[in-house]
Protein backbone atom coordinates (compact mmCIF):
# COMPACT_ATOMS: atom_id res chain seq x y z
CA UNK A 1 0.00 0.00 0.00
CA UNK A 2 3.04 2.27 0.18
CA UNK A 3 2.68 3.23 -3.49
CA UNK A 4 -0.91 4.37 -2.85
CA UNK A 5 0.31 6.61 -0.03
CA UNK A 6 2.96 8.04 -2.35
CA UNK A 7 0.39 8.82 -5.03
CA UNK A 8 -1.91 10.48 -2.46
CA UNK A 9 1.05 12.45 -1.12
CA UNK A 10 2.01 13.69 -4.59
CA UNK A 11 -1.58 14.53 -5.50
CA UNK A 12 -1.92 16.47 -2.24
CA UNK A 13 1.31 18.28 -3.01
CA UNK A 14 0.13 19.18 -6.52
CA UNK A 15 -3.21 20.37 -5.15
CA UNK A 16 -1.60 22.64 -2.59
CA UNK A 17 0.85 23.90 -5.22
CA UNK A 18 -2.04 24.72 -7.53
CA UNK A 19 -3.96 26.54 -4.79
CA UNK A 20 -0.84 28.43 -3.73
CA UNK A 21 -0.14 29.46 -7.35
CA UNK A 22 -3.71 30.68 -7.88
CA UNK A 23 -3.66 32.70 -4.64
CA UNK A 24 -0.24 34.14 -5.51
CA UNK A 25 -1.35 35.15 -9.01
CA UNK A 26 -4.47 36.75 -7.60
CA UNK A 27 -2.43 38.78 -5.10
CA UNK A 28 0.06 39.88 -7.78
CA UNK A 29 -2.61 41.07 -10.22
CA UNK A 30 -4.54 42.85 -7.49
CA UNK A 31 -1.40 44.87 -6.72
CA UNK A 32 -0.72 45.57 -10.41
CA UNK A 33 -2.95 48.05 -12.32
CA UNK A 34 -5.09 45.30 -13.83
CA UNK A 35 -8.04 46.51 -15.91
CA UNK A 36 -11.42 46.87 -14.23
CA UNK A 37 -14.77 47.30 -15.91
CA UNK A 38 -18.08 48.58 -14.61
CA UNK A 39 -20.97 46.22 -13.92
CA UNK A 40 -24.15 46.63 -15.91
CA UNK A 41 -27.46 47.05 -14.12
CA UNK A 42 -30.14 44.50 -14.88
CA UNK A 43 -32.05 45.53 -18.00
CA UNK A 44 -35.73 44.59 -17.97
CA UNK A 45 -38.97 45.89 -19.44
CA UNK A 46 -39.35 47.93 -16.25
CA UNK A 47 -35.79 49.28 -16.59
CA UNK A 48 -35.19 49.00 -20.36
CA UNK A 49 -32.18 51.31 -20.86
CA UNK A 50 -28.78 49.65 -20.64
CA UNK A 51 -26.35 51.38 -18.27
CA UNK A 52 -23.84 50.68 -15.55
CA UNK A 53 -24.19 50.73 -11.80
CA UNK A 54 -24.29 54.38 -10.71
CA UNK A 55 -21.62 56.31 -8.81
CA UNK A 56 -18.82 53.79 -9.30
CA UNK A 57 -15.11 54.26 -9.95
CA UNK A 58 -12.70 51.98 -11.75
CA UNK A 59 -9.22 51.93 -13.21
CA UNK A 60 -8.79 50.65 -16.76
CA UNK A 61 -5.55 49.60 -18.41
CA UNK A 62 -4.40 48.31 -21.79
CA UNK A 63 -1.79 45.73 -22.69
CA UNK A 64 0.15 43.00 -20.93
CA UNK A 65 2.46 45.68 -19.53
CA UNK A 66 -0.31 48.20 -18.66
CA UNK A 67 1.13 50.77 -21.07
CA UNK A 68 -2.07 52.86 -20.96
CA UNK A 69 -4.03 53.54 -17.77
CA UNK A 70 -7.22 55.50 -17.21
CA UNK A 71 -9.34 56.47 -14.22
CA UNK A 72 -13.06 56.20 -14.93
CA UNK A 73 -16.29 56.88 -13.06
CA UNK A 74 -20.02 56.60 -13.60
CA UNK A 75 -22.56 59.21 -12.54
CA UNK A 76 -25.97 59.11 -10.87
CA UNK A 77 -27.59 57.69 -14.02
CA UNK A 78 -24.98 54.97 -14.50
CA UNK A 79 -23.30 56.50 -17.54
CA UNK A 80 -19.56 57.14 -17.75
CA UNK A 81 -19.24 60.82 -16.86
CA UNK A 82 -17.57 63.07 -14.30
CA UNK A 83 -20.77 64.94 -13.47
CA UNK A 84 -24.29 63.98 -12.49
CA UNK A 85 -27.23 64.50 -14.84
CA UNK A 86 -30.45 66.31 -13.98
CA UNK A 87 -33.86 65.08 -15.06
CA UNK A 88 -35.19 67.67 -17.50
CA UNK A 89 -31.78 69.35 -17.45
CA UNK A 90 -31.95 70.34 -21.15
CA UNK A 91 -28.23 70.01 -21.89
CA UNK A 92 -26.89 71.83 -24.92
CA UNK A 93 -25.52 68.62 -26.44
CA UNK A 94 -26.29 64.95 -25.88
CA UNK A 95 -23.48 62.69 -27.13
CA UNK A 96 -24.57 59.15 -27.96
CA UNK A 97 -22.44 56.18 -28.98
CA UNK A 98 -20.76 52.95 -27.99
CA UNK A 99 -17.31 52.24 -26.53
CA UNK A 100 -15.92 55.28 -28.35
CA UNK A 101 -18.13 57.50 -26.19
CA UNK A 102 -17.69 55.73 -22.86
CA UNK A 103 -13.97 55.72 -23.75
CA UNK A 104 -12.62 53.39 -21.06
CA UNK A 105 -9.14 53.76 -22.54
CA UNK A 106 -8.70 57.42 -21.50
CA UNK A 107 -9.53 59.46 -18.40
CA UNK A 108 -13.04 60.93 -18.36
CA UNK A 109 -11.69 64.44 -18.98
CA UNK A 110 -9.79 63.24 -22.05
CA UNK A 111 -12.87 61.78 -23.77
CA UNK A 112 -14.90 63.48 -26.50
CA UNK A 113 -17.87 64.73 -24.40
CA UNK A 114 -15.78 66.37 -21.70
CA UNK A 115 -13.25 67.82 -24.14
CA UNK A 116 -16.15 69.60 -25.88
CA UNK A 117 -17.04 71.22 -22.55
CA UNK A 118 -13.43 72.16 -21.87
CA UNK A 119 -13.05 73.80 -25.26
CA UNK A 120 -16.37 75.65 -24.99
CA UNK A 121 -17.24 76.34 -21.36
CA UNK A 122 -20.65 77.71 -22.36
CA UNK A 123 -21.82 74.24 -23.37
CA UNK A 124 -23.48 71.77 -21.03
CA UNK A 125 -22.76 68.30 -22.42
CA UNK A 126 -24.32 64.98 -21.42
CA UNK A 127 -23.20 61.63 -22.82
CA UNK A 128 -24.66 58.15 -23.04
CA UNK A 129 -22.20 55.54 -24.25
CA UNK A 130 -22.05 51.80 -23.61
CA UNK A 131 -19.57 49.44 -25.23
CA UNK A 132 -20.95 46.94 -27.73
CA UNK A 133 -24.19 48.72 -28.65
CA UNK A 134 -25.17 49.72 -32.19
CA UNK A 135 -27.43 52.00 -34.25
CA UNK A 136 -30.57 50.11 -33.17
CA UNK A 137 -29.82 50.91 -29.52
CA UNK A 138 -28.98 54.55 -30.32
CA UNK A 139 -32.63 54.95 -31.33
CA UNK A 140 -33.71 53.91 -27.84
CA UNK A 141 -31.08 56.16 -26.25
CA UNK A 142 -32.50 59.12 -28.17
CA UNK A 143 -36.05 58.25 -27.06
CA UNK A 144 -34.84 58.05 -23.46
CA UNK A 145 -32.89 61.31 -23.75
CA UNK A 146 -35.92 63.13 -25.15
CA UNK A 147 -38.12 61.97 -22.31
CA UNK A 148 -35.61 62.22 -19.48
CA UNK A 149 -33.34 65.17 -20.36
CA UNK A 150 -34.78 67.12 -23.34
CA UNK A 151 -31.40 68.03 -24.88
CA UNK A 152 -31.13 70.89 -27.35
CA UNK A 153 -29.24 68.84 -29.94
CA UNK A 154 -27.54 65.49 -30.53
CA UNK A 155 -24.08 64.33 -31.53
CA UNK A 156 -24.02 60.64 -32.48
CA UNK A 157 -20.70 58.85 -32.92
CA UNK A 158 -20.84 56.10 -35.56
CA UNK A 159 -18.13 53.44 -35.85
CA UNK A 160 -17.41 50.42 -38.02
CA UNK A 161 -19.46 47.75 -36.23
CA UNK A 162 -22.60 49.84 -35.67
CA UNK A 163 -24.36 48.59 -38.80
CA UNK A 164 -24.42 44.78 -38.86
CA UNK A 165 -24.48 44.52 -35.06
CA UNK A 166 -27.91 46.20 -35.16
CA UNK A 167 -29.30 42.95 -36.62
CA UNK A 168 -30.72 40.37 -34.20
CA UNK A 169 -29.73 37.52 -36.51
CA UNK A 170 -26.14 38.72 -36.45
CA UNK A 171 -25.69 39.75 -32.83
CA UNK A 172 -28.01 39.67 -29.81
CA UNK A 173 -26.35 41.71 -27.10
CA UNK A 174 -28.10 41.33 -23.78
CA UNK A 175 -29.72 44.51 -22.51
CA UNK A 176 -30.16 46.11 -25.93
CA UNK A 177 -32.55 46.47 -28.82
CA UNK A 178 -31.84 45.03 -32.27
CA UNK A 179 -33.73 44.80 -35.56
CA UNK A 180 -35.55 41.52 -36.15
CA UNK A 181 -36.32 40.06 -39.59
CA UNK A 182 -39.26 42.48 -39.97
CA UNK A 183 -37.10 45.43 -38.86
CA UNK A 184 -39.02 45.86 -35.66
CA UNK A 185 -36.94 46.67 -32.61
CA UNK A 186 -36.66 43.56 -30.46
CA UNK A 187 -35.69 43.83 -26.80
CA UNK A 188 -33.04 41.44 -25.44
CA UNK A 189 -33.23 41.57 -21.61
CA UNK A 190 -30.21 41.29 -19.32
CA UNK A 191 -31.19 39.52 -16.07
CA UNK A 192 -27.79 40.06 -14.48
CA UNK A 193 -24.45 38.28 -14.58
CA UNK A 194 -24.31 34.55 -14.15
CA UNK A 195 -22.39 33.10 -11.20
CA UNK A 196 -19.56 32.09 -13.56
CA UNK A 197 -19.20 35.62 -14.95
CA UNK A 198 -19.41 37.22 -11.51
CA UNK A 199 -16.61 34.98 -10.28
CA UNK A 200 -14.49 35.80 -13.32
CA UNK A 201 -15.13 39.54 -12.96
CA UNK A 202 -14.11 39.43 -9.29
CA UNK A 203 -10.79 37.77 -10.13
CA UNK A 204 -7.92 40.15 -10.92
CA UNK A 205 -6.02 37.37 -12.70
CA UNK A 206 -9.00 36.55 -14.94
CA UNK A 207 -9.46 40.24 -15.74
CA UNK A 208 -5.81 40.40 -16.74
CA UNK A 209 -6.19 37.40 -19.04
CA UNK A 210 -9.41 38.65 -20.65
CA UNK A 211 -8.97 42.44 -20.66
CA UNK A 212 -5.23 43.06 -20.70
CA UNK A 213 -4.16 40.06 -22.77
CA UNK A 214 -7.31 40.27 -24.90
CA UNK A 215 -8.25 36.60 -24.69
CA UNK A 216 -11.99 36.26 -25.30
CA UNK A 217 -13.90 34.88 -22.34
CA UNK A 218 -16.46 33.52 -24.78
CA UNK A 219 -13.70 31.55 -26.50
CA UNK A 220 -12.59 30.18 -23.14
CA UNK A 221 -16.12 29.09 -22.18
CA UNK A 222 -16.66 27.53 -25.60
CA UNK A 223 -13.45 25.51 -25.35
CA UNK A 224 -14.44 24.34 -21.86
CA UNK A 225 -17.97 23.48 -23.09
CA UNK A 226 -19.46 25.81 -20.48
CA UNK A 227 -22.82 27.38 -21.35
CA UNK A 228 -23.61 31.00 -20.56
CA UNK A 229 -26.30 33.36 -21.86
CA UNK A 230 -23.64 35.94 -22.71
CA UNK A 231 -22.30 33.69 -25.47
CA UNK A 232 -25.19 34.93 -27.63
CA UNK A 233 -23.61 38.40 -27.65
CA UNK A 234 -20.97 37.18 -30.08
CA UNK A 235 -21.62 37.95 -33.77
CA UNK A 236 -22.61 34.87 -35.71
CA UNK A 237 -21.00 35.58 -39.05
CA UNK A 238 -17.74 37.44 -38.58
CA UNK A 239 -15.60 39.49 -36.24
CA UNK A 240 -15.67 43.25 -35.82
CA UNK A 241 -12.47 43.72 -37.82
CA UNK A 242 -13.56 41.82 -40.93
CA UNK A 243 -13.15 44.09 -43.93
CA UNK A 244 -15.62 42.18 -46.10
CA UNK A 245 -19.12 40.99 -45.28
CA UNK A 246 -21.33 38.66 -47.26
CA UNK A 247 -23.96 40.06 -49.61
CA UNK A 248 -26.85 39.34 -47.26
CA UNK A 249 -25.32 41.24 -44.35
CA UNK A 250 -24.42 44.17 -46.58
CA UNK A 251 -27.95 44.39 -48.01
CA UNK A 252 -29.50 44.25 -44.53
CA UNK A 253 -27.02 46.87 -43.30
CA UNK A 254 -28.29 49.32 -45.93
CA UNK A 255 -31.76 48.76 -44.50
CA UNK A 256 -30.39 49.40 -40.98
CA UNK A 257 -29.14 52.80 -42.14
CA UNK A 258 -32.49 53.64 -43.73
CA UNK A 259 -34.40 52.71 -40.58
CA UNK A 260 -31.96 54.49 -38.29
CA UNK A 261 -32.05 57.82 -40.13
CA UNK A 262 -35.82 57.69 -40.60
CA UNK A 263 -36.57 56.83 -36.97
CA UNK A 264 -34.28 59.36 -35.32
CA UNK A 265 -35.68 62.07 -37.60
CA UNK A 266 -39.19 61.28 -36.36
CA UNK A 267 -38.15 61.29 -32.69
CA UNK A 268 -36.24 64.56 -32.34
CA UNK A 269 -38.98 66.98 -33.41
CA UNK A 270 -36.78 69.12 -35.61
CA UNK A 271 -33.78 69.31 -33.29
CA UNK A 272 -30.31 69.36 -34.78
CA UNK A 273 -28.60 65.97 -35.10
CA UNK A 274 -24.99 65.54 -36.17
CA UNK A 275 -23.43 62.19 -37.05
CA UNK A 276 -19.70 62.04 -36.33
CA UNK A 277 -18.50 59.13 -38.46
CA UNK A 278 -15.21 57.42 -37.68
CA UNK A 279 -12.61 56.78 -40.37
CA UNK A 280 -11.03 53.56 -41.54
CA UNK A 281 -7.81 54.39 -39.70
CA UNK A 282 -5.89 51.43 -41.14
CA UNK A 283 -6.47 52.92 -44.61
CA UNK A 284 -5.08 56.25 -43.44
CA UNK A 285 -1.99 54.71 -41.89
CA UNK A 286 -1.35 52.66 -45.04
CA UNK A 287 -2.02 55.59 -47.39
CA UNK A 288 -4.74 53.78 -49.32
CA UNK A 289 -8.51 53.79 -49.90
CA UNK A 290 -9.77 50.22 -49.73
CA UNK A 291 -13.04 48.73 -50.94
CA UNK A 292 -14.24 47.62 -47.51
CA UNK A 293 -17.61 46.99 -45.86
CA UNK A 294 -17.10 49.92 -43.48
CA UNK A 295 -16.20 52.35 -46.26
CA UNK A 296 -19.27 51.23 -48.20
CA UNK A 297 -21.56 51.69 -45.21
CA UNK A 298 -20.11 55.01 -44.04
CA UNK A 299 -20.49 56.44 -47.55
CA UNK A 300 -24.10 55.28 -47.74
CA UNK A 301 -24.86 56.67 -44.27
CA UNK A 302 -23.42 60.08 -45.15
CA UNK A 303 -25.47 60.23 -48.35
CA UNK A 304 -28.68 59.14 -46.58
CA UNK A 305 -28.18 61.53 -43.66
CA UNK A 306 -27.51 64.49 -45.95
CA UNK A 307 -30.65 63.72 -47.94
CA UNK A 308 -32.72 63.69 -44.72
CA UNK A 309 -31.22 66.91 -43.34
CA UNK A 310 -29.05 65.23 -40.70
CA UNK A 311 -25.62 66.80 -40.20
CA UNK A 312 -22.47 64.81 -40.95
CA UNK A 313 -18.87 65.08 -39.77
CA UNK A 314 -16.58 62.80 -41.76
CA UNK A 315 -13.49 62.10 -39.66
CA UNK A 316 -11.59 60.55 -42.58
CA UNK A 317 -10.22 63.76 -44.15
CA UNK A 318 -9.58 65.21 -40.68
CA UNK A 319 -7.59 62.21 -39.48
CA UNK A 320 -5.90 61.82 -42.87
CA UNK A 321 -4.73 65.44 -43.01
CA UNK A 322 -3.40 65.33 -39.46
CA UNK A 323 -1.57 62.04 -40.05
CA UNK A 324 0.03 63.28 -43.25
CA UNK A 325 1.27 66.38 -41.44
CA UNK A 326 2.34 64.95 -38.08
CA UNK A 327 2.47 61.16 -38.49
CA UNK A 328 0.70 60.53 -35.16
CA UNK A 329 -1.71 57.65 -34.60
CA UNK A 330 -5.28 58.15 -33.37
CA UNK A 331 -5.61 54.81 -31.58
CA UNK A 332 -3.56 52.53 -29.36
CA UNK A 333 -1.03 49.89 -30.49
CA UNK A 334 -3.17 47.02 -29.19
CA UNK A 335 -6.57 48.71 -29.05
CA UNK A 336 -8.45 50.23 -31.99
CA UNK A 337 -10.30 52.84 -29.95
CA UNK A 338 -9.37 56.51 -30.14
CA UNK A 339 -6.50 57.67 -27.99
CA UNK A 340 -6.38 61.15 -26.45
CA UNK A 341 -5.49 62.70 -29.82
CA UNK A 342 -8.39 60.97 -31.57
CA UNK A 343 -10.86 62.31 -29.00
CA UNK A 344 -9.39 65.81 -29.20
CA UNK A 345 -9.62 65.96 -32.99
CA UNK A 346 -13.21 64.65 -32.90
CA UNK A 347 -14.20 67.31 -30.34
CA UNK A 348 -12.58 70.08 -32.37
CA UNK A 349 -14.27 68.81 -35.53
CA UNK A 350 -17.67 69.01 -33.85
CA UNK A 351 -17.07 72.49 -32.45
CA UNK A 352 -15.83 73.63 -35.84
CA UNK A 353 -19.14 72.63 -37.37
CA UNK A 354 -21.22 73.92 -34.46
CA UNK A 355 -19.55 77.32 -34.31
Amino acid sequence: MSWIKKIIKWLSYLFYLLVFSIVLLEIIFRVLPTAEVFKLQEVTLENPIIRYEPNKQSAYSIGWNFYQRADKQTNNYGFVASKNYTKGGAPDVMVIGDSYVEALQVDNNEALPEIIEQLDSDLDVYAMGIGGIALSQYIKFIEFAEEEFNPKEYLIVVTGNDFDESLCNYKRKQGTYCFDENFELQFIPFPGYSTKRNLARSSAFMRYVILNLGISWRHILSKLKIQDAGLADKPEYAGNTERKKNAEIEALSFKVVDEFVSRISSIINGKKVTLLIDADKSDIYAGRKSDSYFNTMRTYLMEKATTEGVGVIDMHPIFEGHFQQFGKLFDFPTDGHWNELGHELAAKAYLGVKN
